[in-house]
Protein backbone atom coordinates (compact mmCIF):
# COMPACT_ATOMS: atom_id res chain seq x y z
CA UNK A 1 0.00 0.00 0.00
CA UNK A 2 1.54 3.24 -1.24
CA UNK A 3 0.68 6.86 -0.35
CA UNK A 4 -1.54 8.03 -2.36
CA UNK A 5 0.11 11.63 -1.56
CA UNK A 6 3.44 13.16 -0.93
CA UNK A 7 3.87 12.74 3.08
CA UNK A 8 4.31 15.96 4.88
CA UNK A 9 6.86 15.58 8.25
CA UNK A 10 4.63 16.41 11.35
CA UNK A 11 6.81 18.94 12.57
CA UNK A 12 6.06 21.17 9.66
CA UNK A 13 2.91 21.61 10.92
CA UNK A 14 3.50 20.93 14.85
CA UNK A 15 5.65 21.65 17.65
CA UNK A 16 6.21 18.03 18.96
CA UNK A 17 7.39 17.25 22.29
CA UNK A 18 10.73 15.19 22.71
CA UNK A 19 9.27 12.38 24.53
CA UNK A 20 5.95 10.26 23.55
CA UNK A 21 3.33 9.80 25.80
CA UNK A 22 2.89 6.34 24.92
CA UNK A 23 4.50 3.68 22.41
CA UNK A 24 2.80 0.38 21.35
CA UNK A 25 3.59 -2.13 18.41
CA UNK A 26 2.80 -0.12 15.27
CA UNK A 27 2.98 3.53 16.40
CA UNK A 28 3.74 6.13 18.63
CA UNK A 29 1.44 9.08 20.29
CA UNK A 30 3.37 11.95 20.87
CA UNK A 31 1.66 15.34 22.48
CA UNK A 32 1.82 18.24 20.04
CA UNK A 33 1.45 22.53 19.47
CA UNK A 34 -0.33 23.56 16.46
CA UNK A 35 2.52 26.03 14.74
CA UNK A 36 -0.55 28.48 13.74
CA UNK A 37 -3.35 28.14 15.88
CA UNK A 38 -1.55 26.78 18.77
CA UNK A 39 -3.97 24.17 19.73
CA UNK A 40 -2.98 21.40 21.67
CA UNK A 41 -3.40 17.98 20.23
CA UNK A 42 -2.27 13.95 20.25
CA UNK A 43 -0.26 13.20 17.13
CA UNK A 44 -0.13 9.07 16.46
CA UNK A 45 2.81 8.44 14.29
CA UNK A 46 3.82 5.22 12.54
CA UNK A 47 6.31 3.12 13.25
CA UNK A 48 8.97 2.72 9.88
CA UNK A 49 7.73 -0.49 9.02
CA UNK A 50 5.63 -0.90 6.33
CA UNK A 51 2.89 -3.01 8.17
CA UNK A 52 2.58 -0.04 10.79
CA UNK A 53 2.33 2.57 7.99
CA UNK A 54 -0.37 0.01 6.22
CA UNK A 55 -2.50 0.04 9.66
CA UNK A 56 -2.63 3.83 10.45
CA UNK A 57 -3.59 4.42 7.08
CA UNK A 58 -6.73 1.73 7.47
CA UNK A 59 -6.91 3.62 10.77
CA UNK A 60 -7.77 7.22 9.59
CA UNK A 61 -9.86 6.20 6.64
CA UNK A 62 -12.20 4.25 9.00
CA UNK A 63 -12.07 6.56 11.74
CA UNK A 64 -12.98 9.23 9.55
CA UNK A 65 -15.84 7.22 8.09
CA UNK A 66 -17.00 7.63 11.51
CA UNK A 67 -19.31 10.54 13.12
CA UNK A 68 -19.96 9.86 16.83
CA UNK A 69 -19.38 11.40 19.75
CA UNK A 70 -17.88 8.64 21.23
CA UNK A 71 -15.76 7.61 19.01
CA UNK A 72 -12.42 9.22 19.18
CA UNK A 73 -12.37 12.15 16.09
CA UNK A 74 -9.35 13.11 13.66
CA UNK A 75 -9.00 16.33 13.34
CA UNK A 76 -5.43 16.57 10.64
CA UNK A 77 -3.67 13.88 9.19
CA UNK A 78 -0.87 13.47 6.72
CA UNK A 79 -1.83 13.40 3.20
CA UNK A 80 0.33 10.23 2.94
CA UNK A 81 -0.85 8.85 5.58
CA UNK A 82 1.80 8.58 8.24
CA UNK A 83 0.17 10.26 11.08
CA UNK A 84 -3.03 12.04 12.37
CA UNK A 85 -4.02 14.00 15.36
CA UNK A 86 -6.65 14.04 17.61
CA UNK A 87 -8.21 16.20 20.97
CA UNK A 88 -5.92 15.40 23.57
CA UNK A 89 -7.07 13.00 26.24
CA UNK A 90 -7.37 13.64 30.09
CA UNK A 91 -6.86 9.85 31.26
CA UNK A 92 -7.95 6.56 30.28
CA UNK A 93 -10.55 4.92 31.95
CA UNK A 94 -7.70 2.64 33.97
CA UNK A 95 -6.46 6.26 35.28
CA UNK A 96 -10.31 7.38 36.14
CA UNK A 97 -11.25 3.75 37.57
CA UNK A 98 -11.13 4.97 41.15
CA UNK A 99 -12.97 8.16 40.45
CA UNK A 100 -15.90 6.48 39.14
CA UNK A 101 -18.98 4.30 40.64
CA UNK A 102 -20.84 1.54 38.66
CA UNK A 103 -23.39 4.32 37.55
CA UNK A 104 -20.87 6.36 35.57
CA UNK A 105 -19.66 3.02 33.71
CA UNK A 106 -23.05 1.76 33.04
CA UNK A 107 -23.57 5.29 31.48
CA UNK A 108 -19.71 4.94 29.72
CA UNK A 109 -20.66 1.22 28.49
CA UNK A 110 -24.42 2.72 27.12
CA UNK A 111 -22.44 5.40 25.08
CA UNK A 112 -19.64 3.19 24.11
CA UNK A 113 -22.37 0.26 22.81
CA UNK A 114 -23.90 3.50 20.60
CA UNK A 115 -20.78 4.27 19.02
CA UNK A 116 -19.45 0.52 18.15
CA UNK A 117 -23.13 0.21 16.98
CA UNK A 118 -22.76 2.95 14.27
CA UNK A 119 -19.18 0.90 13.48
CA UNK A 120 -20.59 -1.94 12.93
CA UNK A 121 -23.50 -1.00 10.80
CA UNK A 122 -20.42 -0.13 8.42
CA UNK A 123 -19.20 -3.94 8.73
CA UNK A 124 -16.04 -2.05 10.64
CA UNK A 125 -15.25 -4.18 14.27
CA UNK A 126 -12.44 -2.58 16.40
CA UNK A 127 -11.31 -5.75 18.13
CA UNK A 128 -9.11 -4.08 20.49
CA UNK A 129 -11.36 -2.24 23.00
CA UNK A 130 -9.72 -2.45 26.26
CA UNK A 131 -9.58 0.43 29.23
CA UNK A 132 -6.70 1.99 28.25
CA UNK A 133 -8.44 2.40 24.69
CA UNK A 134 -11.57 3.95 26.55
CA UNK A 135 -10.01 8.01 26.73
CA UNK A 136 -12.02 10.35 28.51
CA UNK A 137 -11.72 14.27 26.17
CA UNK A 138 -12.55 17.03 28.34
CA UNK A 139 -16.18 18.14 28.34
CA UNK A 140 -18.43 21.23 29.57
CA UNK A 141 -19.39 19.64 32.78
CA UNK A 142 -17.49 16.56 32.63
CA UNK A 143 -15.31 13.68 30.38
CA UNK A 144 -16.79 12.91 27.24
CA UNK A 145 -15.77 8.97 26.45
CA UNK A 146 -14.43 7.94 22.90
CA UNK A 147 -13.56 4.61 21.78
CA UNK A 148 -9.93 5.48 20.33
CA UNK A 149 -7.25 3.43 18.66
CA UNK A 150 -8.51 1.81 15.79
CA UNK A 151 -5.32 0.48 14.26
CA UNK A 152 -6.49 -3.23 14.72
CA UNK A 153 -10.29 -2.54 12.66
CA UNK A 154 -11.46 -5.39 10.28
CA UNK A 155 -12.94 -3.43 8.11
CA UNK A 156 -15.21 -5.50 5.52
CA UNK A 157 -13.09 -7.95 3.07
CA UNK A 158 -14.35 -6.33 -0.02
CA UNK A 159 -13.26 -2.76 0.41
CA UNK A 160 -9.86 -3.63 2.00
CA UNK A 161 -6.92 -3.34 -0.25
CA UNK A 162 -5.30 -5.96 0.84
CA UNK A 163 -5.59 -8.59 4.10
CA UNK A 164 -3.32 -7.00 7.06
CA UNK A 165 -4.07 -10.14 9.88
CA UNK A 166 -3.17 -13.70 9.51
CA UNK A 167 -5.01 -15.93 11.23
CA UNK A 168 -3.37 -17.18 14.50
CA UNK A 169 -2.07 -13.17 14.28
CA UNK A 170 -2.23 -12.13 18.16
CA UNK A 171 -4.86 -9.54 18.01
CA UNK A 172 -6.21 -7.34 20.59
CA UNK A 173 -5.60 -6.92 24.48
CA UNK A 174 -4.53 -9.97 26.48
CA UNK A 175 -7.50 -10.24 29.04
CA UNK A 176 -10.15 -8.46 27.24
CA UNK A 177 -9.66 -10.38 23.48
CA UNK A 178 -12.69 -12.60 22.64
CA UNK A 179 -11.38 -16.02 22.80
CA UNK A 180 -12.18 -16.70 18.79
CA UNK A 181 -9.68 -13.95 18.16
CA UNK A 182 -7.06 -16.39 18.74
CA UNK A 183 -8.07 -18.55 15.88
CA UNK A 184 -8.71 -16.53 12.91
CA UNK A 185 -9.08 -12.76 13.75
CA UNK A 186 -10.33 -11.88 9.94
CA UNK A 187 -13.49 -13.22 10.99
CA UNK A 188 -14.29 -11.46 13.66
CA UNK A 189 -18.21 -10.17 14.41
CA UNK A 190 -19.80 -7.87 16.49
CA UNK A 191 -19.89 -10.29 19.45
CA UNK A 192 -16.29 -9.58 19.37
CA UNK A 193 -16.21 -6.24 20.43
CA UNK A 194 -19.34 -6.88 23.03
CA UNK A 195 -17.03 -9.43 24.78
CA UNK A 196 -14.46 -6.85 25.34
CA UNK A 197 -16.85 -4.26 26.65
CA UNK A 198 -18.15 -6.92 28.93
CA UNK A 199 -14.55 -7.65 30.22
CA UNK A 200 -14.17 -3.57 30.65
CA UNK A 201 -17.23 -3.89 32.47
CA UNK A 202 -16.10 -6.95 34.96
CA UNK A 203 -12.79 -5.36 35.18
CA UNK A 204 -14.14 -2.21 36.36
CA UNK A 205 -16.55 -3.92 39.09
CA UNK A 206 -13.85 -6.65 40.71
CA UNK A 207 -10.99 -4.29 40.40
CA UNK A 208 -9.16 -7.52 39.04
CA UNK A 209 -7.21 -7.70 36.08
CA UNK A 210 -8.59 -10.39 33.66
CA UNK A 211 -6.41 -13.20 32.54
CA UNK A 212 -7.66 -14.53 29.02
CA UNK A 213 -9.99 -17.20 28.21
CA UNK A 214 -10.72 -17.04 32.66
CA UNK A 215 -13.89 -16.53 33.80
CA UNK A 216 -14.02 -12.61 35.81
CA UNK A 217 -17.66 -12.42 37.20
CA UNK A 218 -18.44 -9.83 39.98
CA UNK A 219 -19.92 -10.71 43.16
CA UNK A 220 -20.94 -8.81 46.76
CA UNK A 221 -21.94 -5.95 46.07
CA UNK A 222 -21.99 -5.78 42.55
CA UNK A 223 -23.59 -9.35 41.98
CA UNK A 224 -26.74 -7.48 40.14
CA UNK A 225 -24.39 -7.32 37.25
CA UNK A 226 -23.55 -10.95 37.03
CA UNK A 227 -25.92 -11.86 34.33
CA UNK A 228 -24.91 -9.01 32.19
CA UNK A 229 -20.99 -9.83 32.57
CA UNK A 230 -21.24 -13.60 31.70
CA UNK A 231 -23.93 -12.69 28.95
CA UNK A 232 -21.27 -10.80 27.44
CA UNK A 233 -18.66 -12.50 28.18
CA UNK A 234 -19.72 -16.11 27.20
CA UNK A 235 -16.35 -18.33 25.91
CA UNK A 236 -18.34 -19.71 23.34
CA UNK A 237 -19.75 -17.52 20.82
CA UNK A 238 -22.60 -18.96 20.02
CA UNK A 239 -23.72 -18.46 23.40
CA UNK A 240 -22.91 -14.79 23.75
CA UNK A 241 -25.03 -11.60 22.96
CA UNK A 242 -24.20 -11.17 19.81
CA UNK A 243 -24.86 -7.51 19.04
CA UNK A 244 -24.64 -3.74 20.63
CA UNK A 245 -28.56 -3.72 20.56
CA UNK A 246 -28.29 -6.93 23.04
CA UNK A 247 -25.69 -5.41 25.06
CA UNK A 248 -28.24 -2.42 25.77
CA UNK A 249 -30.72 -4.11 26.78
CA UNK A 250 -28.93 -6.52 29.13
CA UNK A 251 -27.45 -3.31 30.80
CA UNK A 252 -30.86 -1.39 31.24
CA UNK A 253 -32.00 -4.62 33.20
CA UNK A 254 -29.21 -4.58 35.52
CA UNK A 255 -30.53 -1.54 37.48
CA UNK A 256 -34.06 -2.25 36.68
CA UNK A 257 -33.69 -5.54 39.39
CA UNK A 258 -30.30 -4.19 41.03
CA UNK A 259 -32.68 -4.28 44.47
CA UNK A 260 -34.89 -7.39 43.24
CA UNK A 261 -33.66 -10.72 45.43
CA UNK A 262 -32.52 -13.29 42.93
CA UNK A 263 -34.52 -15.93 44.09
CA UNK A 264 -37.67 -13.32 43.66
CA UNK A 265 -36.67 -12.60 39.89
CA UNK A 266 -36.31 -16.63 39.85
CA UNK A 267 -39.75 -16.91 40.69
CA UNK A 268 -40.95 -14.45 38.04
CA UNK A 269 -39.32 -15.70 35.51
CA UNK A 270 -40.75 -19.12 36.11
CA UNK A 271 -44.18 -17.69 36.43
CA UNK A 272 -43.79 -15.85 33.14
CA UNK A 273 -42.85 -19.83 31.42
CA UNK A 274 -45.51 -21.34 33.17
CA UNK A 275 -48.02 -18.80 31.36
CA UNK A 276 -46.52 -19.10 28.06
CA UNK A 277 -43.88 -16.86 28.06
CA UNK A 278 -41.09 -18.67 26.73
CA UNK A 279 -38.27 -15.49 27.13
CA UNK A 280 -39.26 -16.65 30.90
CA UNK A 281 -37.25 -20.14 30.08
CA UNK A 282 -34.25 -18.39 28.66
CA UNK A 283 -34.00 -15.35 31.65
CA UNK A 284 -34.09 -18.27 34.15
CA UNK A 285 -31.94 -20.46 32.86
CA UNK A 286 -29.56 -17.29 32.45
CA UNK A 287 -30.09 -16.67 36.20
CA UNK A 288 -29.39 -19.59 36.88
CA UNK A 289 -26.09 -20.05 35.11
CA UNK A 290 -24.86 -16.55 37.12
CA UNK A 291 -26.16 -17.56 40.34
CA UNK A 292 -24.99 -21.88 40.31
CA UNK A 293 -24.82 -21.34 44.01
CA UNK A 294 -28.18 -20.38 44.64
CA UNK A 295 -30.17 -23.69 46.17
CA UNK A 296 -33.87 -21.47 45.42
CA UNK A 297 -32.86 -20.78 42.46
CA UNK A 298 -32.31 -24.23 41.34
CA UNK A 299 -34.25 -26.20 43.80
CA UNK A 300 -37.60 -24.13 43.99
CA UNK A 301 -37.36 -22.80 40.68
CA UNK A 302 -35.52 -24.43 37.97
CA UNK A 303 -36.36 -27.53 38.84
CA UNK A 304 -40.02 -27.29 38.16
CA UNK A 305 -39.24 -25.87 34.13
CA UNK A 306 -41.59 -28.68 32.52
CA UNK A 307 -39.62 -31.47 31.39
CA UNK A 308 -40.32 -31.66 27.88
CA UNK A 309 -38.71 -27.86 27.11
CA UNK A 310 -35.60 -28.46 29.26
CA UNK A 311 -35.68 -31.46 26.81
CA UNK A 312 -35.76 -29.74 24.13
CA UNK A 313 -33.48 -26.63 24.96
CA UNK A 314 -30.86 -29.39 25.60
CA UNK A 315 -31.20 -30.77 22.24
CA UNK A 316 -30.16 -27.33 21.25
CA UNK A 317 -27.34 -26.50 24.54
CA UNK A 318 -26.13 -29.66 25.60
CA UNK A 319 -22.68 -28.10 26.86
CA UNK A 320 -25.35 -25.57 28.90
CA UNK A 321 -27.82 -28.40 30.30
CA UNK A 322 -24.53 -30.49 31.50
CA UNK A 323 -23.13 -27.88 33.12
CA UNK A 324 -26.72 -27.23 34.73
CA UNK A 325 -27.53 -30.87 35.72
CA UNK A 326 -24.44 -31.16 37.44
CA UNK A 327 -25.25 -27.95 39.38
CA UNK A 328 -28.83 -29.09 40.64
CA UNK A 329 -27.31 -32.69 41.30
CA UNK A 330 -24.71 -30.83 43.46
CA UNK A 331 -27.44 -28.57 45.51
CA UNK A 332 -29.34 -32.39 45.96
CA UNK A 333 -26.27 -33.45 47.37
CA UNK A 334 -24.51 -30.38 49.65
CA UNK A 335 -27.10 -28.13 49.99
CA UNK A 336 -29.31 -27.89 53.09
CA UNK A 337 -32.89 -28.86 52.60
CA UNK A 338 -34.54 -26.51 54.76
CA UNK A 339 -38.50 -27.27 55.07
CA UNK A 340 -39.20 -29.01 51.91
CA UNK A 341 -40.80 -31.99 51.56
CA UNK A 342 -38.63 -34.75 51.41
CA UNK A 343 -40.90 -36.34 48.12
CA UNK A 344 -40.12 -33.24 46.44
CA UNK A 345 -36.82 -34.38 46.23
CA UNK A 346 -37.87 -36.28 42.96
CA UNK A 347 -38.77 -32.71 40.92
CA UNK A 348 -34.97 -31.81 40.51
CA UNK A 349 -33.64 -35.29 40.51
CA UNK A 350 -36.35 -35.77 37.36
CA UNK A 351 -34.77 -32.13 35.55
CA UNK A 352 -31.52 -34.19 35.86
CA UNK A 353 -32.59 -37.37 35.03
CA UNK A 354 -34.21 -35.36 31.65
CA UNK A 355 -31.22 -33.83 31.20
CA UNK A 356 -29.20 -36.98 31.15
CA UNK A 357 -31.87 -38.64 29.01
CA UNK A 358 -31.58 -35.93 26.30
CA UNK A 359 -27.88 -36.07 26.25
CA UNK A 360 -27.67 -39.52 25.26
CA UNK A 361 -30.32 -38.73 22.67
CA UNK A 362 -27.85 -36.20 20.94
CA UNK A 363 -25.34 -38.51 21.59
CA UNK A 364 -23.41 -36.26 23.62
CA UNK A 365 -22.08 -39.11 25.88
CA UNK A 366 -18.91 -37.78 27.15
CA UNK A 367 -20.89 -34.82 29.05
CA UNK A 368 -23.64 -37.98 29.70
CA UNK A 369 -21.04 -39.42 31.45
CA UNK A 370 -19.92 -35.83 33.52
CA UNK A 371 -23.26 -35.90 34.59
CA UNK A 372 -24.13 -39.54 35.60
CA UNK A 373 -22.05 -40.04 38.03
CA UNK A 374 -23.17 -37.09 40.55
CA UNK A 375 -26.70 -38.07 39.55
CA UNK A 376 -26.61 -41.71 40.77
CA UNK A 377 -25.30 -40.28 44.47
CA UNK A 378 -28.08 -37.85 44.48
CA UNK A 379 -30.93 -40.43 43.60
CA UNK A 380 -29.46 -42.99 45.98
CA UNK A 381 -29.31 -39.97 48.98
CA UNK A 382 -32.70 -39.56 48.29
CA UNK A 383 -34.15 -43.22 48.00
CA UNK A 384 -37.72 -42.44 46.06
CA UNK A 385 -38.85 -45.82 44.86
CA UNK A 386 -40.66 -43.88 42.13
CA UNK A 387 -36.98 -42.31 41.08
CA UNK A 388 -35.62 -45.67 41.50
CA UNK A 389 -37.62 -46.85 38.87
CA UNK A 390 -37.64 -44.09 36.23
CA UNK A 391 -33.72 -44.72 36.75
CA UNK A 392 -33.54 -48.53 35.77
CA UNK A 393 -35.74 -47.72 33.26
CA UNK A 394 -33.74 -45.02 31.67
CA UNK A 395 -30.51 -47.54 31.88
CA UNK A 396 -32.68 -50.34 30.78
CA UNK A 397 -33.04 -48.59 27.53
CA UNK A 398 -29.57 -47.56 26.86
CA UNK A 399 -27.84 -49.14 23.56
CA UNK A 400 -23.88 -50.82 24.45
CA UNK A 401 -22.85 -47.44 23.21
CA UNK A 402 -24.67 -45.54 25.52
CA UNK A 403 -24.74 -48.18 28.37
CA UNK A 404 -20.39 -47.89 27.84
CA UNK A 405 -20.34 -43.83 28.90
CA UNK A 406 -23.13 -44.79 31.84
CA UNK A 407 -21.48 -48.03 33.11
CA UNK A 408 -17.89 -46.61 34.31
CA UNK A 409 -19.56 -43.88 36.30
CA UNK A 410 -21.84 -46.77 37.97
CA UNK A 411 -19.67 -49.30 38.83
CA UNK A 412 -17.30 -47.42 40.28
CA UNK A 413 -20.04 -46.38 42.96
CA UNK A 414 -20.72 -49.81 44.76
CA UNK A 415 -23.44 -47.87 46.63
CA UNK A 416 -25.32 -46.89 43.85
CA UNK A 417 -24.72 -50.51 42.19
CA UNK A 418 -26.24 -52.07 45.68
CA UNK A 419 -29.40 -49.88 45.44
CA UNK A 420 -29.90 -50.39 41.92
CA UNK A 421 -29.66 -53.92 41.48
CA UNK A 422 -32.56 -55.64 40.54
CA UNK A 423 -33.44 -59.50 40.09
CA UNK A 424 -34.61 -60.39 36.81
CA UNK A 425 -34.55 -56.68 35.29
CA UNK A 426 -34.07 -56.42 31.72
CA UNK A 427 -31.88 -54.15 30.11
CA UNK A 428 -30.54 -53.76 26.22
CA UNK A 429 -26.87 -53.70 27.46
CA UNK A 430 -25.07 -56.55 28.18
CA UNK A 431 -22.67 -54.50 30.30
CA UNK A 432 -25.60 -53.01 32.45
CA UNK A 433 -27.52 -55.74 33.05
CA UNK A 434 -24.34 -58.00 34.19
CA UNK A 435 -23.66 -55.25 36.80
CA UNK A 436 -27.51 -55.02 38.33
CA UNK A 437 -29.26 -58.20 37.50
CA UNK A 438 -26.59 -60.56 38.25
Amino acid sequence: MQPTEASVEPKERYRLDPRPRGSGTFAQVIRAVHRIDESEVALKRAKSFPEARDRIKREIVAQKELAHPNIMPIRDHDPGFRWYTMPLADKNLYEARDELGEEDIASILLDLADALDVAHKQDLIHRDISPGNILGLPGATRLRWVVADWGMVRVAPEIASRALTRPGQRMGTPGFDAPELDDDPRQATSAVDVYSLGRVAAWFLTGTEPRSNVQLLPDGEMLHWRPFVRACTEQDVRHRVASMDGLRNLLREVFEHRDDPIPDRAARLLEALLLGDEEGLTGLISLAESFKEDTVVYLDNLAQVPSGKIRAWTTDEPERAATLALAMARHLLHSPWGDRDVQYAATPLTFVLTILRALVEVRRLGLAQDVAGVYFEADVKWDHARQRTRTLEWLGELDDGAASAVHPELARRPTAVEYYIEPGWRARSVSLRTLLAP
